[in-house]
């Protein structure tokens, strides 16, 4: 994708641009800051927010302008940021482009306020200052640590839990898993090896209240009318097999006849069903304080799980097989027994599997500091109710169709996404859950007011708005 075309698209996580620098510097580097805790980005100087390219004055001295962007990003920001900046014209139009390179130094802030107060993370399109979860979060990738292999000394290590996980392992495995295993996993550390884990208490259903997954069956396609609901707590494997069933219970089932075989089939395949659970299980955060909600609807099925893409990785790089694993001890330890083939492999295997089966890839939104997908039934496609706005991997042509504006798909298809969950909602509320501006979101919704796909209800500050 050309430089032009990522800034048609519109800001986003790895993506910023103004007209000019505003005068104080901490508007624009807390920017620069929150880049380097992220993917990187790149910050662009030249474009307004119509994504017009406006370009730096003639009489403006290009080299004085990098000269003093690259000695204010060096004086404010602590440690150092790794930077480039370089010029470009479009539509006769010089702007300015600082390329932000991910930092391994994390986390990385404003000198001026601390890293407590200076700590600025990216979301979606904004960046937002980082809460004690993210800053420790950053400290820890820093440090090449992670959050589940650190003690829980809350937990003490009893021979009845060891021998409840050696019993669960090697069922799921089909061999063996022994108590020595456990230790080499670094589920159980420290002297004697009698030290819990994180991950040892997550696997037991040990750790937090919110370390459980939530799952419902909603009337329609909005989160109102709840026609079933359950919660599962206790061994986090016992969590997920409950959470498969749970989906595969309200989802439609053909019976092939094959000769004198009877070949049952869902309209979702079940592995895609149960790995996209597992993901969330594996990936989530689990210091967070928040659960993994899995929602079925008449035309989906919804897996919302705590924390945004860790580390430096992008959306993009996971669809393609790129991980960066958030917890390491989790995602090792479900290796080992079978659950997981290997790091990196699951959403292209998804993918695989649903051309197999001949139904459309889920979609991956990432929503603030939620990653969620959207696995769109077939049934409910075939009645003609699938709502217009929905799009899946590799299929932009759909949304384009729908919304019309290419330059805004993805933040108006997290609006619209938004407002099916969350109905009569006000424009702040939409920017700040959805990590979005509040100039940018009231300009998407009043575009979709027009299209006709949202309806706004009220006036000035208690309008609120809905999907048609």
């Amino acid at each position: 994708m050309t430089l032009q075309e990522e800034i048609k698209n519109g800001e986003n996580r790895t993506l910023e641009y103004k007209v000019v620098l505003p005068e104080d510097s901490s508007k624009w580097i807390k920017t620069i800051v929150a880049f380097a805790n992220g993917a990187g980005g790149k910050f662009i100087v030249g474009v307004n927010n119509k994504r017009e390219f406006i370009g730096i004055p003639k009489e403006v001295d290009l080299f004085e302008l990098k000269d003093g962007i690259a000695d204010t990003i060096a004086q404010m920001c602590e440690p150092q940021v790794v930077f480039d900046i370089t010029a470009e014209i479009i539509e006769k139009a010089q702007l300015l482009i600082i390329q932000v390179y991910p930092g391994n130094a994390t986390p990385y802030y404003i000198k001026s306020q601390g890293q407590t107060d200076g700590t600025y993370i990216r979301l979606g399109a904004t960046s937002r200052k980082a809460d004690w979860t993210t800053l420790e979060e950053l400290k820890n990738r820093s440090r090449h640590t992670f959050y589940d292999e650190q003690p829980f000394p809350n937990l003490s290590v009893t021979g009845e839990d060891k021998q409840y996980l050696c019993k669960d392992f090697s069922e799921r495995a089909k061999r063996e898993i022994t108590k020595k295993e456990l230790e080499n996993l670094h589920l159980i550390i420290g002297s004697g090896k009698q030290t819990a884990t994180n991950a040892y208490a997550i696997l037991l259903g040990k750790h937090d209240y919110t370390s459980r997954i939530q799952c419902a069956r909603f009337r329609g396609t909005e989160r109102i009318d709840f026609m079933d609901k359950k919660e599962y707590e206790g061994p986090l494997c016992e969590q997920i097999d409950s959470a498969y069933k749970f989906v595969l219970n309200y989802l439609n089932m053909a019976i092939e006849i094959n000769g004198i075989v009877h070949d049952e089939k869902y309209e979702l395949p079940p592995q895609a069903i149960r790995e996209l659970i597992i993901n969330a299980a594996v990936h989530r955060n689990y210091q967070m304080s928040s659960s993994i909600q899995v929602a079925v609807y008449d035309d989906r099925v919804e897996i919302s799980s705590p924390g945004s893409l860790y580390g430096t990785l992008t959306l993009e790089e996971a669809l393609s097989g790129r991980s960066s694993i958030r917890n390491r001890t989790l995602a090792r330890t479900f290796e080992k027994i079978g659950i997981v083939e290997g790091w990196g492999s699951g959403l292209k295997r998804i993918i695989g599997m649903c051309e197999s089966c001949g139904v459309e890839p889920p979609q991956f939104i990432e929503i603030g500091d939620m990653l969620r997908v959207n696995f769109y039934r077939p049934s409910y496609k075939k009645i003609g109710d699938k709502p217009a706005t929905t799009t899946q991997i590799g299929d932009k042509s759909a949304i384009n169709a729908s919304i019309g504006d290419k330059s805004a798909i993805t933040e108006k298809e997290q609006i619209i996404a938004y407002l099916r969950l969350h109905p009569n909602a006000k424009s702040s509320e939409i920017a700040s859950l959805l990590g979005l501006k509040t100039s940018r979101t009231k300009d998407y919704l009043s575009e979709l007011v027009e299209e006709g796909t949202v309806i706004a209800h009220g006036a000035n500050r208690n309008r609120t708005y809905s999907v048609k």
